[in-house]
């Protein structure tokens, strides 16, 4: 019986088949508080790195620069600030799956039916790490160049929150664009199965599982994305390692599968998870231009409008057939 309903399961994923609802009872949040919760987070982030660098950012910056070569900053800051970052927040992640600690904190799972154990990220370590080290590698060494090329500063003048604020319109034009409609063409019938399933393994996924994918899918939706900005952008390498950190803070905060006070929401990406055909992008805009935003309000009523047609339905063809009984 449980390999039948394995099997199912995997077909029902090679067809982009909504799974049932397996949402469980979850606390009664405050939509004002997440939705400050967003800023709210954001803005601690930001105020401790731009803290940081007003307090030791040019002392430390000017014995980078004067003393290791460009491609020594630019590799070894990328390595540093993109595992680092990456691994701190799946840490954190893992302690409140494996070990349910704080337990206070499982009062906001989102989907509390399925409990992450070690088996998770045994499954998805090895796709990470190769992920993270030939493609991101690669990419790193393309990126470099390509900077070089464009003229993005690698200089003494440290960017200002002003010069964040102004790059970051282009980031997240191009972080939605790219990443929408790679996500979106990834989900593309004759394609789905070969590259974008393997992510969508994980129906209720967890933090690790935030780049858990295919190569080929990891540089178009992840990578490219989130690094084309600052080139186009010419920013500041150190603008691309803070958009770099709040990038993948944003995306493990959204394979999260909590919603915590104060923190980024990420209920749109994790409900698209658990049903596939909604909420393909990052902001949302280019999900209500093209009408492909979903809840589970809104599926709650198309289920209760499918119900209802299909008792209709019913109903008419018990009639049908005592119609016909009287007639023979």
């Amino acid at each position: 019986m449980g390999k039948e309903l394995a099997k199912q399961k995997m077909e029902d994923a090679d067809e982009q088949v909504p799974v049932q609802d397996e949402w469980g009872p979850t606390i009664s949040h405050n939509k004002a508080l997440f939705e400050f919760g967003d800023v709210f987070f954001y803005t601690v982030m930001l105020t401790l790195i731009f803290g940081s660098l007003h307090v030791y950012g040019e002392r430390v910056w000017e014995h980078i620069v004067t003393t290791y070569s460009k491609e020594a900053v630019f590799f070894g800051g990328s390595f540093i600030v993109s595992m680092g970052g990456f691994w701190f927040w799946v840490s954190l992640t893992a302690v409140l799956d494996l070990y349910q600690f704080p337990k206070s904190f499982w009062r906001y799972k989102i989907q509390p039916q399925k409990v992450p154990d070690w088996s998770w990220y045994r499954k998805a370590l090895s796709n990470v790490l190769m992920n993270q080290f030939f493609v991101n590698i690669p990419v790193g060494y393309g990126l470099y160049h390509l900077m070089q090329w464009r003229g993005n500063s690698m200089g003494m003048d440290l960017p200002t929150i002003l010069d964040l604020a102004r790059d970051s319109i282009g980031f997240l034009i191009v972080e939605e664009l790219g990443f929408y409609y790679g996500h979106r063409l990834l989900h593309h019938p004759k394609i789905y199965k070969y590259i974008h399933k393997k992510h969508h393994e994980f129906t209720a996924p967890i933090g690790i599982a935030a780049i858990y994918a295919h190569p080929v899918e990891h540089f178009i939706a992840n990578v490219a994305p989130l690094v084309l900005g600052p080139v186009l952008m010419k920013s500041h390498v150190i603008t691309l390692w803070i958009w770099i950190t709040i990038g993948q803070t944003n995306a493990i905060n959204s394979h999260c599968g909590f919603h915590l006070p104060l923190f980024p929401s990420p209920l749109a990406h994790d409900y698209h998870h658990e049903v596939f055909h909604v909420n393909f992008g990052p902001v949302g805009v280019l999900d209500w231009l093209h009408g492909t935003g979903g809840s589970r309000e809104k599926t709650a009523e198309k289920k209760r409008l499918r119900e209802q047609q299909a008792a209709e339905k019913k109903r008419q063809q018990l009639a049908e057939q005592g119609k016909a009984d009287k007639v023979n």
